[in-house]
Parts: C-alpha cells; sequence; structure tokens
C-alpha cells in the first residue's frame, strides 16, 4: 500500500476573484482529483488537500507533508495553474527528494517537452490519466506505461514512452472519490446555483466538433459516454454523499440527444428531487423542446449555450458549424420550458474585428437570456488559434500564470486586426450593455422576485466592476 497525495492548487483567487467575474467565482471540490483518487483509494492510502480552502497554501501543503508523509504527490494542471503547480513542485522537492511527483492535465499534455525540462516533475501524464498511477506501481518499468514522460535514473535524459490509448468503455470507471473533500466548505453564488454544496459530473467524454479554440488533445474527438443508468446511479451516489446540486461538465451534453433525455426520463422514474443545471454550455443545433421540457421536469434549472460570437461569419471562422438563427431559436425553446438561460460569448476571436464585436454584444441582447458571460478568446497551449498565432510571432507573452480569459491588464497576443487596448475596452463595454439595459434590470428584478433572489442579486451588482 502506498500513500498518496493530490492537491489542488490555489488558482480561484487568480482566475476569478481578482477579475471582472468575481461574483460569479466558482467553488466546487475537483473533479479530477476525485475521478483519479476513485480509482485507488481501495489499494491505497489517498489524501486529497484542496489549497483553495487554505489561508496559508504553501504552509498547509508543507504541513501535509509532513503529517501525511507521502510517498507520491500528485497532481493536474490546466494552463493558469501550472507554474503555481510547478512552483509548489519545486518546494516540496527541496525539502523531500525521495517522494515520487506527478503531473498531469491540459497544459502538460499540450506541452510536455516544456514539463520535461522541470526537474521538479519525476513523472509527467500525457491524455488521459484515469489508470496511470495504478500502472505506474504496477509496472515493472517505466517504459512500460504508454503516455508518460519520464527521467532515467541514471541521467538527467528523458523518456517518452507511446501513446496512451482513449478510455474505450468510460462506463468501467469508479465513482469519484468525494469522501475525501469536506463538501460543507464550498458554496457557489445564487447566479450559478439553487443550493450548495455543488457537485461536478461528467456524463461523456470527447466533442465531434473542431472549434479553433478549444483544446481536444486530453479526451479527443471521438464522443464516448455513460449509458443513463450509470450516468443517473452517479448522481444518486452524489446525493448520498453529501452534494445538494449538480452540475454537468461535459463538452457535449446533448451531443447524443435520446440519451440526454433518457438521463431525465430515469431521474423522473427515480422519483429523484435535486437541482441540476449544464453550465458548460450546450450546443443550439443539438437541443429540441422536448429535451427542455424533460430536463426541466427532472430538476433543470439552469442551461448554459455555448454562443461564442453573434457574427455569423465568425462562427464560420472559427469552425463551429452553427447558425445565429438555430442559436435565437434554442435559447426561446429553454426558456418557453422555464429554464434559466445562461450565454457564453467569446470576443477576439479569429477573424474578429470592432464590427463583429460590436455584433455579438447586439446578438447578446437581442436572446432572452438571464445571464451571459463574455470572455476574452485565449490563445491556450494545444488549440488551433494557439499555433496560428505562435506561427505568426503574435504570441507576446508565456506567463501561463495570466492566461486567464477574463484578465484584460497584461497583453497576451496581437491580434491581426485588434489591440489589446480595443479588446480590453470592448470586453468591459460588453458586460456593462447588457446587464445594464431597463428592460433587463426590470426582467432580471422579476424574476428575482419570484425566485427570492433580490437581495442576492442587489449584492452581486454593488460589487461588479462596471
Amino acid at each position: 500500500m502506498s500513500k498518496i497525495l493530490f492537491f489542488d492548487p490555489p488558482d480561484r483567487k487568480n482566475v476569478y476573484i481578482d477579475t471582472n467575474v468575481k461574483v460569479g467565482a466558482p467553488s466546487y471540490p475537483n473533479l479530477t482529483l476525485a475521478a483519479l483518487a476513485g480509482s485507488l483509494i481501495d489499494k491505497h492510502d489517498i489524501k486529497i488537500l484542496d489549497l483553495d480552502l487554505a489561508a496559508d497554501p504553501y504552509k498547509s501543503l508543507l504541513d501535509e507533508m509532513r503529517d501525511f508523509k507521502p510517498d507520491i504527490v500528485a497532481s493536474s494542471a490546466n494552463t493558469p495553474e501550472y507554474l503555481i503547480v510547478k512552483d509548489m513542485m519545486y518546494k516540496i522537492k527541496e525539502k523531500y527528494p525521495s517522494v515520487e511527483t506527478i503531473v498531469g492535465g491540459v497544459h502538460v499534455t499540450a506541452l510536455p517537452e516544456e514539463a520535461g525540462k522541470e526537474s521538479c516533475f519525476d513523472v509527467i501524464v500525457i491524455g488521459e490519466g484515469d489508470t496511470v498511477i495504478n500502472e505506474l506501481l504496477s509496472a515493472s518499468s517505466l517504459k512500460d506505461v504508454p503516455g508518460i514522460l519520464y527521467r532515467k535514473t541514471s541521467s538527467k535524459e528523458r523518456m517518452r514512452t507511446e501513446k496512451r490509448k482513449l478510455i474505450g468503455d468510460i462506463n468501467t470507471l469508479p465513482y469519484p472519490a468525494w469522501q475525501l473533500f469536506e463538501l460543507k466548505k464550498y458554496k457557489n453564488s445564487r447566479l450559478s446555483s439553487r443550493k450548495n454544496p455543488v457537485g461536478l459530473i461528467e456524463t461523456s467524454r470527447g466533442c465531434v466538433f473542431q472549434c479553433n479554440f478549444c483544446n481536444k488533445l486530453t479526451f479527443g474527438s471521438e464522443y464516448r459516454a455513460k449509458e443513463p443508468k450509470r450516468v443517473v446511479d452517479e448522481m444518486e451516489y452524489m446525493i448520498k454523499s453529501g452534494f445538494r446540486e449538480i452540475h454537468l461538465v461535459d463538452d457535449s451534453f446533448t451531443q447524443d440527444i435520446q440519451r440526454a433525455k433518457d438521463i431525465c426520463i430515469e431521474i423522473k422514474k427515480r422519483n429523484l428531487r435535486f437541482p441540476w443545471a449544464s453550465l458548460s454550455g450546450v450546443r443550439a443545433d443539438k437541443v429540441d423542446f422536448e429535451f427542455f421540457r424533460l430536463a426541466k421536469e427532472a430538476g433543470c434549472w439552469q442551461v448554459g449555450f455555448g454562443i461564442e460570437s453573434g457574427d455569423q461569419n465568425i462562427l464560420d471562422r472559427i469552425n463551429k458549424k452553427i447558425s445565429l438563427s438555430r442559436v435565437e431559436m434554442a435559447v426561446k425553446l429553454a426558456r418557453k420550458a422555464g429554464i434559466d438561460t445562461f450565454g457564453f460569448f467569446i470576443l477576439a476571436l479569429s477573424g474578429e474585428t470592432e464590427e463583429s464585436m460590436k455584433r455579438t454584444i447586439e446578438f447578446s441582447k437581442r436572446l432572452p437570456l438571464d445571464i451571459a458571460k463574455f470572455d476574452i478568446c485565449i490563445p491556450y497551449p494545444g488549440t488551433p488559434y494557439y499555433k496560428e498565432l505562435k506561427s505568426e510571432n503574435r504570441i507576446i507573452s508565456e506567463n501561463w500564470s495570466k492566461y486567464i480569459c477574463h484578465q484584460i491588464d497584461e497583453p497576451l497576443f496581437n491580434h491581426p486586426n485588434l489591440s489589446w487596448a480595443t479588446i480590453s475596452a470592448y470586453y468591459k463595454r460588453a458586460f456593462r450593455e447588457f446587464y445594464l439595459r431597463p428592460g433587463y434590470i426590470a426582467r432580471r428584478f422579476i424574476r428575482s422576485l419570484k425566485m427570492g433572489d433580490v437581495m442576492y442579486d442587489i449584492q452581486y451588482f454593488l460589487k461588479c466592476r462596471w
């Protein structure tokens, strides 16, 4: 039996609290680490340390190292988290050089050679990492474990093993180890939740679409889904674990719309009553009114739409493969079913101009949305957009901690058509124009009266950076 410590880096302040969207900053226990722990907890001594909850993250990490004495320390890093994960691993190695360190996640999957230069990482996981640690512990040689970059013990040379295959049947994955978290410490705002704590569930992996701002290197483009019974079994397990609301994080929950409907039917059949939402953004061309009706009856109160742009030429340029008319229809169908609508928009996309950003803002105001969120299109490593800008020498900063779609302080790239100052100005303008409309304020007030959210909305309004 090995002692394994997972840590979730402290990124909530950097990614949300210090930005324009701080009032809606999410607070979830980490699904990735819970899932990794789920495949290990029966055979090993596992702990998960969420450093977002710590007053002093570095002290908390080193105190846990001292008290728990793990054999392995592992973490997962997206791009804004990568530098702090690296720094924390160096701190661990300085004090506990014999501990084996493992890092995975979307950033190191996109740039494994960058991570491979760092002596703080013993093993770098490339791609899906669900079973890697079990394989590392049972393998006679690291070269037999696919999808990793490791250092030879006799030298500083890194060795890369064969590419890891995608997991064929994700129904076989164990449930996430939610018992390793103090769930009562997590609280989301009323903008994105009805009850706390809120847990995340992944019912499918992979997205067959190829939007140029999206990274497909970890889960790929092959759609793989859990069966409806398995999904609802897992939802029941989450409620029993202490969650009072569930949010879906699938890339495309309604890719197989009949499966999505069957999940709603299964929830109803079991007479389960809990609020849930699909906030990661469903595709407007993969929904219909029957789905929204069934979802509402099954407890869905909010659905997010990945709209991105209000300019059809830009949607075509980024390979979204969707029409504005279909977006408008889908949002109206959700509203007709009585579900709150959340629209996601992105500025500074490929081919973007001032005129196209104006059209996006105008389109957002035309839709019957309860909430709109505007982001700046950050060229994350591993995306076609990053490759496009990198090949044109337009990436001007690789300070990964600033690769946040809500921050406007540090220029990250030179857009072909737009200055950073212009992008920043339209980012601020989008929020002001959408939320400060008399018609929207009146509609929101009526909704808040019905939902009991008036005082919450007033607090959030006062906290916003207009």
